[in-house]
This record gives C-alpha cells, sequence and structure tokens, in this order.
C-alpha cells in the first residue's frame, strides 16, 4: 500500500499560486498513491490568497476512481451567507470500510491565534495488509498549550 501525505496550505506554492493540479502532480511524482491525505483543504474561501475556489470538487475531479472525504475543522458562513470550509482530506482507491471525523480539544490560549482542529480517519481494505485505519490531521502550530492537548 502507498500513501502520500502533505501539507498542502490550500494548495498555495511559493510563488503564491493556488494549484490543485499541481498538487495532485506533485504527489503522482512522489508515488502512484493508493490513499492520499491532504491537510489545510479549502472551500469557499474567496477572499483568501490566490481565491482556493473548492478545492474537494476540483480534488475529485482529478482524481477519477478515488473516493473523497472531507474533514472541516472550520465550518462557517461569510456575511452574504455563502458556506466555508478548512480541513483535512483524505482519498483513496481502495474499498472504505469505515469512516470517522473527530474533532481535536481546543482550549482556550488567550493572546493566540488559531482554529478547530480535526482528525479524518478512514479505514480501508488493502489486498496485502488487511483493515488498515488511516489518519490525517494538521496540529495547531501557534499554540503549544492547543497542539499538545
Amino acid at each position: 500500500m502507498k500513501l502520500v501525505t502533505w501539507n498542502t496550505q490550500w494548495c498555495r506554492g511559493l510563488d503564491g499560486t493556488v494549484s490543485v493540479q499541481r498538487i495532485v502532480d506533485g504527489a503522482r511524482a512522489m508515488a502512484d498513491f493508493d490513499v492520499l491525505c491532504l491537510q489545510e483543504i479549502a472551500q469557499g474561501y474567496a477572499d483568501m490568497p490566490g481565491g482556493p475556489g473548492d478545492q474537494p470538487a476540483e480534488l475529485q475531479a482529478l482524481l477519477p476512481g478515488y473516493r473523497l472525504f472531507f474533514g472541516a475543522a472550520v465550518d462557517e458562513f461569510d456575511a452574504a451567507g455563502r458556506r466555508m470550509r478548512f480541513g483535512n482530506l483524505i482519498a483513496t482507491r481502495l474499498p472504505v470500510m469505515q469512516v470517522q471525523h473527530h474533532a481535536l480539544p481546543w482550549p482556550a490560549d488567550v493572546g493566540v491565534r488559531s482554529m478547530p482542529r480535526m482528525c479524518t480517519v478512514v479505514t480501508v481494505q488493502s489486498p496485502t495488509l488487511g483493515a488498515v485505519r488511516v489518519m490525517t490531521t494538521h496540529l495547531e502550530y501557534y499554540s503549544k498549550v492547543q497542539r499538545m492537548a
């Protein structure tokens, strides 16, 4: 079983360009993956640098034959009522047995900017390994208190 994991930073490269295609191409260059874990995937954040759009939908179009599971740690609405979500995604071409999304602890840390975090868990059936539980998360960077929790 081949797995690739990547903190995409909403698919924004060092050049400032947001490109889901570039992330998929980069992941494919690493391996002919059975499972792809991506952190910092955005949906609906038009005002974010690079205007990421609907990244789960773009990924689904770029990964035919894969099932995608998007776990939004942040799920909010803008002033016009448009939904905006931000989180992690697991894509797999292996048979899926179970999917879980777990909100991680988010204790207050006064004066530290942070956001909620979650862990997405997908149990797949590998032809050689049997049932394999794959988890992806992105821990808080700025708050040690939250990261440790």
